[in-house]
This record gives C-alpha cells, structure tokens and sequence, in this order.
C-alpha cells in the first residue's frame, strides 16, 4: 500500500553528488555547494529535499505484489563444474607467482638477499628452538627446509618466514617429554632417549612398545598435519577469528614465560626435575632455590656475557648500524661462531664441566615414517598445537598483507601448512609455524615473494650438509641465551595489559585469564581459558540487548536516541523503540522485559504516554502506535519469533498497533513465515510514522 507523503511537496533536481536541490537553485550556489561538499564542509548546508510516496515492504517487489520468494529457484542445487586451471592455481599458488608472473628482473635479487638473511637467522634459532623440543638441535634446520619448500608453493602468504617457533616447539616438546624418557635408553639418545609407556603399548600381552623422542616428535607432526588438512576441507580457517589479538598477545606471553623456566636448567647448568600440571612454573623455581648451591657458575658466566651482548647490541646498537647496511648484521651467528670458535681451541668445557650441545648428526634427514600407532595417544595436544600454530602464522599473514595491500586465502593457509607439516613429519621435522621476529626481518630488507624462503632453505641444505656439525663445541647455555633475547619482546607484551584496560575491561579480562592460567596451570589449559572468557564476553554481550527510545529531529526524516540527542522529540501517539543485536533463545526475555520497561506506566499496564512540544508547550498523550525499528537486528531463532509474536499479541489486546521497520531481508522472511497478525511492515521507520500519521489525518 502506497500513501502520498506531502510534507515535502517541491520538485527535485539531482546533481552528480546525489543531493538533491530546488529548481530555484543558482548556477553558482549549485557550484559553491558541490565544491563545499568535496571538501568535506557540508554540515548543515545541504538541503535533501525528496517527494515520494510512504511504502511497506511488500509494496518494494517487482511485479510480485504479495512478496513471495520462488524457493525451488533459490535452493536449486547447482550442477558440480569441471574441474578448471584457474582452481589448480588457488590450490597450487606458486603456479601463479612462481611460474607464470615472477619478475626475475626486479624481485630476485631481493628476494636473494631476504632469504641469504632468514637463513643466517634459522641457523641459531632452529637450533635454540629445538632443544625446547626435546630433539637434537639440527633438527630446528631441517624444519626450515623440507615444510617451507611445501609452504612456499602452497602457501598465500608473501612474507611470512615458516620455520621453527619457540611456542610451538615448546608445546611439542612437553608431548615428547611424556612419552620418551632418558631413563629407559640414556645410550640410545643422549639429548632426549626413550622409554616404556603402558600408555602407547600395541600389544597389551607383550613388551611395551619403546619410542624415541624424534619419533614422537615426528608423530605429533604427522596429526598436527592431518587435523589441519581437516580443516581445510571442512572450510574452518574462520578458526582464526576466534583467537582474537587480545588473547593471543596473552597466550603467547604466558607461553614465553614457560619457554624461559625450561631454559633455566641450561642456563644455570643445574638439573632440575620436570614438572607439570598446576603450579609447574612455581615448583620449577621452588626447585631451583633449592639446588641453587648446585648452580655451574662457569655456565652462569657464558649466559650471562651472552645475554648482555646481545641485549646491549639488539637495544643500543641495532637500529643504528642496520640504517648504514643493507642487510642486519646477524648478530645471533655471530655468536655462536664466536662461542663454538672458543670452546673448540680451549678446555674450558672440559675444566669448569660447562654442558655442550655434543654429537650433530651430518647431512639431510632419512626418510622415515612416524609411527602411526602414536597418533591417536597425541591426539589431543596435536589439535592444541595445529591450532596454535595456524593463529600465530596467521596473524603474522594478515599483518603483513593489510600492510602491503594484498589478499590472503585463510584456508589455503591451513591446507599449506598441513600438507607441510604432513612431509615435514616423513623428514625428522616438529610442527612449523611463522617466526615473528624472522617474518619482520624478511619483509623489512626487502622480501618480495616465498621465493625468500626457497633461497633460504637452499643455503640450509649446504649449512645441514656441511657445516652444521661444526657447531658440536657450542655450550647450550648459549642457545638458551640467544632464545631467552628473542623472547623479550614476547615477555614484555605483560606490559599491554595497561593499554588494552583503558581501551576494553572485557579484553583485558580475557588476556588476564590467558595469561594466569598459562603460566599458573598449563598452556594448553591457558588457551581453552581464553577461548572460553571470549565466548563468555560475547555471549553476555549477545543478552545485554540495546533497547532504546527514537525520537525524531523536527522538520527532518531523522529519528535518534532521545537519550543522546536533545533535539529529538517524540512524535505524538507513537512510541518508537530501537531494537540492536540478535534475538534468539539467550535474551529473548531480556529483550522483553527491556520492551516492557519502555511501554509500561507505574501500575504495570502497556500504556505508554508521548510527549510533544508545540510552540512551547508540552503536551502529553497517550500512544496508539509502537514502531519497532529492527535495522540492527540481524538474526532471530524460531524462540525469539515465539516471544516477540507473544509480545506483538500484547501489545494488539492494550490497543496499540504494531509496525516493524527497517528489517533485514532474512529477518524479514522470518517475521512473514510467522504470519505476525496485524503486524504491517515498512521499509524505514519515517514510512512507518507517515503512514499512522496518514491513518489519523483520515480517522479525523
């Protein structure tokens, strides 16, 4: 049904901004407001001057007056289409960038060099990293050549550098540390041995079935891979969105914090027992005071000159030397050259019993599947750590590609490190994810595409083949300290909490219960809390229904808060009321009570009063209308339809027409499947007030 709408009776003209204008309007002062417009100082001198007639929705179909929707042509399914070249290249993106459109000229030599760099960084790093997991150190090298070259071809991402992560490692290294001890074959593996778990038995009526660390390694690996191809063909990288950066900041800080305690042992050169579950950080130090007498000073005096060194030349030094070169100075390298050198012509590991990293392995890894039994002991933490490892690679990507205006597809994300996990697993490789500090550098010196990190890995090929075992003198306490600086921008995000308080109390609550629970219980734990606070949040966010009176600016379609804008003012006989947020079976009664609050006098009764100001004069009358505005609701379930059909009821038995105005198509469909009675519908709330003022101009 259409009614005239005569309030704004003059006939318009639009100009190419879309504003409307008189016919009386000068060529000129046309001008001087289109000029006034693009730069940007409009206010309060634009006249929208519209003539149309008042609508409800249903008066908006073409040539379907009854506003039907033709479901069969909707929900037809479609026919599955042939498999395309272009559906190879979203699979395979290297085909794309690598084969068909890379730009040898200009972007090798960069990439060159960003790889040359990222592989100088991997060398201390991935051996650092290693040792968190439990696993020989060469293994933090193998991590950065046989995923990365998967993740470069199937990755999206430009920059990020894939490798070794202290988390992660960590993460992994504690599923190790359960099912291999050094007790049951201290020859078999000096840096992690095996041992007999009735646990991971295969044959309950014969000998336990003994694995070493590198196997379980390697089967943690194998399921962090498959859960993540998982996801990728059940389309969840949405995952990612659940971790916001609140909680990830606090995870990964907490997370550094359990990184720190396991490097003490080395950095003090003092064995300390392994403990897990609640308070594990507090009883690893309660052990350390213990057995401080039994502290290796020696060791402590290569930590801490290594430690200075480092921080002094990361925090004074760094900045204004890398300015004058093209490339950082690989100050973690030259470290460990520098102790390994010192170690090898000098006796001092064997005088002062300083612990050295010992036998490397030389040359790339044997083929060698895990052990597929193992997978489903791991089941659990391998879901934990796939998780973690895609939102940390993920935040890095989408960092890096709003910075440099390019796209990233999510769950091509989950299928390349899947599948590199999944072949990194057959290669003696722990669960790779991006390295923060080693992606900053490779996009800072130049970085241009994944060909960074295939020159990378390349130069680590020639590094595993003939020059790691040359590292064999290098103390441990060293690689401790060189992890413990490159956490200390992780350890430092405790300093956050300030900011993100001021900016949210609900995210600071959840990075504080992030962060408690990882360092207070376990960091496995520490994430589910988080992930549960988050959901708390949004699901009492969800309750906590908007509900609001509009009100509307004389002379104007516009209606506001009358709680915010003193301008607005009631319109006579209606009450209109702001409905945002979904209306589901959580807050279907909050939603009602909040409805009630608005319309209800003093006695309980739904009769509620409008004030108009005429010339000065207030006048009060009761209202005949209620104008539900629901342009910010955005879902309904069949509850909240029941309740506001009841509500809609109470409303028609009080004497009070219903209108709703301004809904969203779906929630639209919903309402008229109802069939909500009297309920008539509008297209915004000014057709809605139009036409009950049209209705009572009638009446009269």
């Amino acid at each position: 049904m259409m009614i005239g709408n005569d309030e704004n009776t003059s006939i318009c003209e639009k100009d190419s901004y879309g504003t409307f204008f008189d016919d009386a309007t000068s060529e000129t002062s046309l001008l001087n407001d289109n000029y006034s417009r693009v730069m940007g100082k409009m206010s309060g001198s634009v006249v929208i001057n519209v003539k149309r007639p008042v609508y409800q929705l249903d008066d908006l179909h073409d040539g379907n007056t009854n506003g039907d929707v033709n479901l069969e042509a909707t929900t037809k399914r479609k026919k599955v289409s042939k498999l395309k070249w272009s559906d190879v290249k979203t699979v395979v993106p290297a085909i794309d960038w690598l084969f068909t459109n890379y730009n040898w000229s200009e972007d090798f030599f960069k990439d060159f060099v960003a790889g040359f760099t990222v592989a100088v960084l991997n060398i201390p790093q991935g051996m650092a990293y290693a040792m968190l997991g439990n696993v020989d150190p060469t293994v933090g090298l193998y991590m950065a050549i046989m995923p990365v070259i998967v993740y470069s071809l199937l990755g999206t991402s430009r920059h990020v550098s894939m490798g070794s992560f202290s988390v992660v490692c960590l993460m992994t290294g504690k599923v190790v540390s359960m099912y291999a001890n050094t007790n049951a074959n201290i020859d078999a593996d000096p840096t992690a041995g095996t041992m007999i778990d009735q646990a991971v038995s295969l044959q309950p009526h014969q000998a336990a079935v003994v694995y070493t660390s590198i196997e379980v390694a390697t089967a943690v690996t194998l399921m962090v891979g498959l859960i993540q191809i998982l996801m990728y063909v059940f389309r969840l990288g949405v995952v990612c969105t659940i971790l916001s950066e609140t909680l990830v900041s606090g995870f990964t800080a907490g997370a550094a914090v359990h990184v720190v305690t396991s490097q003490m042992k080395e950095l003090l050169g003092v064995k300390i027992d392994n403990h897990n579950g609640l308070f594990q950080i507090v009883l690893t130090y309660y052990d350390i005071g213990i057995r401080i007498q039994d502290v290796n000073f020696a060791t402590i005096t290569v930590s801490v000159i290594t430690t200075v060194l480092l921080l002094t030349y990361n925090t004074h030094l760094k900045a204004f030397i890398n300015k004058r070169l093209f490339m950082p100075v690989p100050i973690e390298l030259i470290t460990i050259i520098i102790g390994t050198a010192l170690f090898q012509f000098t006796t001092f590991s064997e005088d002062y019993q300083i612990k050295l990293i010992g036998e490397i392995e030389r040359g790339l890894p044997d083929f060698k599947p895990p052990p597929v039994n193992l997978l489903m002991s791991v089941i659990t933490e391998s879901a934990i750590i796939a998780i973690v490892a895609y939102s940390i690679t993920m935040s890095m990507a989408l960092l890096f590609s709003e910075k440099l205006k390019y796209t990233i597809d999510t769950n091509q994300e989950l299928l390349a490190q899947g599948v590199g996990n999944v072949f990194g697993s057959f290669f003696s490789c722990l669960p790779f994810a991006a390295s923060l500090s080693r992606s900053a550098t490779q996009q800072t010196v130049g970085g241009r595409t994944q060909m960074a990190s295939i020159v990378s890995a390349g130069l680590l090929v020639a590094v595993v083949l003939w020059i790691g075992h040359l590292f064999q003198p290098l103390p441990r306490c060293v690689l401790a300290s060189i992890t413990i600086v490159a956490l200390k921008d992780i350890l430092l995000q405790v300093r956050d909490v300030v900011r993100v308080w001021k900016t949210s109390k609900a995210d600071a609550a959840i990075w504080i219960a992030t962060y408690a629970t990882v360092v207070l219980v376990e960091i496995d734990v520490g994430l589910l809390a988080g992930v549960l606070v988050s959901l708390f949040f949004v699901f009492s966010q969800g309750i906590g229904t908007g509900v609001v009176v509009l009100g509307r600016i004389p002379d104007t379609d516009l209606y506001v808060n009358m709680d915010r804008y003193r301008r607005a003012v009631e319109v006579p006989r209606v009450r209109i009321i702001h409905y945002s947020g979904s209306l589901n079976v959580t807050n279907r009664n909050v939603f009602r009570e909040k409805v009630h609050g608005v319309l209800s006098r003093y006695d309980g009764q739904l009769a509620p009063i409008t004030i108009s100001i005429n010339s000065g004069k207030e006048t009060v009358v009761r209202a005949q209308c209620v104008v539900f505005d629901l342009s910010g609701m955005h879902y309904v379930d069949s509850s909240g339809l029941t309740m506001f059909a009841r509500l809609v009821d109470q409303l028609n038995e009080a004497g009070l027409l219903v209108y709703v105005a301004a809904l969203s198509g779906n929630v639209y469909d919903c309402m008229r499947l109802r069939q909500l009675g009297s309920v008539q519908f509008f297209p915004s709330v000014h057709d809605a007030v139009e036409y009950y003022n049209n209705l009572e101009e009638l009446r009269a």
